[in-house]
């Protein structure tokens, strides 16, 4: 019987299932890694489902490898996980303090920036009204100045005024005295022409 089993296909075995099922139920496999009994496996594959010594031996070595490689699997897959998250705190703490940091970099740029612009502005506008209280100056001066000048010239041509008025005076007082002369001279003739008249006629 032994012989007849050995010579089977393992994969064609319609035993395959049982085999499986015994050496599950001899598998104490949960999240972590416990120790299998490849021993009291093997001896159940020989007793209850006929497989020769060297038979349960393989299908056990290789039922335990492939336990061994897929609980390595998932540990593996369970540690890179815990490694990726963190990885992936540390790379949030790591932003999260990069954030913070380019934020109070830029808070303290901006009030030094804001600072600087207004100080520049107290500076420009101080000197703009130094420049409009030096022009205002200047408008001042000018124009007392012009006012000065003006004022003198128009005390000189009333001056001028004055005289050429006084002049007109003199000489229509000088006209009047000469026309006064020669009315008294006329009147005179007159009466003389008069006085040879009535002399003539009577």
């Amino acid at each position: 019987m032994d012989r007849q089993i050995a010579n089977r296909p393992l994969l064609a075995d319609p035993a395959l299932g049982r085999v499986l099922a015994i050496a599950a139920a001899s598998d104490n496999i949960r999240e972590t890694m416990i120790a299998f009994d490849t021993l009291s496996a093997a001896t159940r594959l020989r007793q209850e489902a006929g497989f020769s010594e060297d038979q349960a031996r393989v299908l056990v070595d290789t039922f335990a490898q492939c336990v061994d490689e897929s609980l390595a699997t998932r540990r593996h897959v369970k540690e890179t996980e815990e490694a990726l998250r963190r990885d992936m705190q540390q790379l949030e703490a790591s932003l999260r303090g990069d954030l913070e940091q380019t934020e109070a970099s830029l808070r303290a740029d901006l009030a030094k920036t804001e600072a600087s612009l207004r100080a520049d502005l107290a500076k420009t506008e101080a000197s703009l009204r130094a420049d409009l209280e030096q022009t205002e100056a200047s408008l001042r001066a000018d124009l007392e100045q012009t006012e000065a000048s003006l004022r003198q010239e128009i005390t000189g041509v009333r001056g001028d005024l004055e005289q050429t008025e006084a002049s007109l005076r003199s000489d229509m007082r000088a006209l009047e005295h000469r026309m006064t002369i020669k009315l008294g001279g006329i009147v005179g003739l007159a009466l003389g022409i008069l006085v040879a008249l009535e002399a003539l006629v009577f």
